[in-house]
């Protein structure tokens, strides 16, 4: 009986995630946006505070950060300055470790018709950030962080993985094309392998997290998949799409979607739900701060043990420092970093 007894506490205690001290770190992303390239006094102003942003940030003294992609607006052309240059300029001021994580106004968008020219197509883009910027296995920053890459080159090498303090934080490659196949003119196999890789990226990430008995993780991502625009019944029914309310819905289920939102949220309910901590989700894509407790899943139901934090952008352009407090109500808080 005894025996038996101590058997069950040891079960628990597997089961159960390690009390952790408070961690925090910062996340910014979806700027500058230059929407209207010709007014080059609005373009020079948006990076001249973008520059002050990461002044601001430094100032913190919080030394990790993550962009959550769209390091320019999708009208912007697809050339060098506007997808390694300038991003690799203001990435490369923080002084401590920053982390990257793509969007589609760096690569998906480039084959538009509204995209000014002088730059290259999907893929091609695609391959050239990937080198520029995920060809080793560290953070960006002054000060830059080993980490894990899902592969040494090629489909995953963009997505990343790293642990701070008792959070397990990994990136995912999930760009915000949200407007349907015409969204994107480039090879669509790419984007069925890299929805595959972010699948089993993701698992990967909550196994290491219950296998160490992690209290929190963090996923950070571009795409708002729960932008009412995706949601195939706004479409069957008639009713005129727009940018309100961005508050919890059931998430994307478009059909012609040109990437797989809603296998990505069923797979991550799923592994929510058997998860014993609990998981932060930070996007960007709609340019908001919103701070959602119950995020949709996509089916009518809610991604359990989760928080949705959408990160501003745009016109707001802050980021935010999040701390991390296991055990404590609110297990996520946010605070904004003006410039």
């Amino acid at each position: 009986m005894l025996r038996l007894f101590l058997a069950l506490l040891l079960a628990i205690a597997a089961a159960t995630p390690r009390p952790a001290t408070a961690e925090e770190f910062l996340v910014w992303g979806d700027m500058p946006y230059c929407r209207n390239v010709a007014d080059t006094a609005t373009c020079d102003n948006r990076e001249a505070t973008t520059a002050r942003l990461v002044r601001a940030m430094n100032r913190t003294g919080v030394p990790t950060a993550i962009f959550v992609g769209d390091t320019k607006a999708s009208q912007e052309a697809c050339d060098l300055f506007h997808t390694v240059t300038r991003p690799a300029e203001y990435f490369g001021a923080f002084d401590g470790a920053m982390f990257y994580t793509l969007g589609d106004n760096e690569w998906t968008d480039c084959g538009r018709s509204n995209v000014a020219p002088g730059g290259l197509a999907p893929v091609p883009a695609l391959e050239r950030l990937r080198e520029a910027f995920f060809s080793r296995p560290r953070s960006l920053g002054a000060r830059p962080l080993p980490l894990d890459r899902q592969a040494s080159r090629g489909v995953g090498v963009e997505n990343a993985r790293w642990q701070q303090g008792q959070v397990l934080f990994a990136t995912l490659h999930i760009p915000g094309v949200f407007t349907g196949v015409e969204n994107f003119p480039g090879d669509r196999a790419v984007l069925g392998e890299i929805a595959a890789a972010n699948l089993a990226w993701l698992d990967a990430a909550f196994a290491m997290a219950t296998e160490r008995r992690l209290p929190a993780l963090v996923f950070a991502f571009q795409a708002d998949m729960w932008h009412p625009c995706q949601m195939e019944q706004h479409r069957a029914k008639g009713v005129a799409c727009t940018r309100e309310p961005y508050g919890r819905n059931d998430g994307i289920n478009r059909s012609d979607a040109a990437y797989d939102y809603p296998g990505f949220l069923a797979r991550l309910t799923q592994r929510a739900a058997a998860f014993p901590g609990q998981v932060l989700l930070l996007h960007g894509d709609s340019h908001r701060w919103l701070e959602d407790r119950s995020p949709g899943n996509g089916r009518g139901g809610v991604i359990p043990n989760t928080t949705r934090f959408m990160v501003p952008g745009e016109d707001e352009m802050v980021a935010v420092r999040v701390r991390v407090t296991p055990g404590v109500a609110p297990y996520f808080s946010f605070e904004a970093v003006t410039p």
